[in-house]
């Protein structure tokens, strides 16, 4: 009996502590990238200061991995320069984003100024 309690102590603390050990892990933005036939690697846009925004189906939007009003892009992306991030906007937009949105998103990043934009696609599996 005690094996057995015993066992389910150890068992309930390794897991609280590995569900403690990923609470500080990224969360995942969700987005359908739009498939490319030809798309090309870009190993910048996963640079943790690299300057990613993803707009969601919904229309929400994303600096980085944390959700952000639509009015705050622009410093967001002047202070990520500031800091020495590279002058590239990565956009990663949901395939069935609003064009209105995506639009929205882009004239913020011109705002910033920054011209450089990249649209993160995936590639089409043969």
């Amino acid at each position: 009996m005690w094996g057995f309690v015993s066992l389910m102590v150890v068992i309930f603390f390794v897991l609280w502590v590995e569900k403690a050990a990923y609470t500080d892990l990224p969360v995942h933005v969700p987005a359908d990238l739009v498939v490319a036939h030809h798309s090309t690697r870009l190993p910048n846009a996963l640079r943790e200061d690299c300057l990613r925004v993803t707009i969601s189906r919904d229309g929400s939007v994303y600096f980085r991995d944390s959700r952000i009003s639509l009015r705050d892009l622009s410093n967001l992306f002047q202070e990520g320069m500031r800091h020495g991030a590279e002058k590239k906007a990565y956009v990663s937009a949901d395939a069935r984003a609003k064009y209105g949105d995506v639009g929205a998103v882009l004239e913020q990043i011109r705002l910033a100024g920054i011209e450089n934009i990249a649209f993160l696609t995936t590639s089409l599996q043969l």
